[in-house]
């Protein structure tokens, strides 16, 4: 199984917040082009830049991100309920 982070909440939240692109990748220390990519899915976030946004965001890394596991073979996909957060 392959695992995919997907930025499936990042454009809803950016535009929530009335955030242009290059005002959050400017902030993010990246690439104008950067957050349109991932936001289409043609670009994935790694793990500091997914950290970096759900810190900015001041969000949950559920309210941004989905975590898929892809079946190589077949590119069946299955979604990664988030565990229960504990008290």
């Amino acid at each position: 199984m392959k695992v995919e982070v997907r930025a499936v909440g990042l454009k809803a939240m950016r535009e929530k917040r009335g955030l242009i692109h290059c005002k959050v990748a400017r902030d993010l220390g990246v690439s104008q082009n950067c957050i349109p990519a991932i936001e289409a899915g043609a670009r994935r976030a790694g793990p500091k830049l997914q950290g970096q946004l759900v810190k900015d965001f001041r969000c949950d890394f559920g309210d941004l991100f989905e975590v898929v596991l892809v079946d190589p073979h077949t590119g069946r996909e299955q979604a990664v309920e988030p565990s229960a957060r504990r008290p």
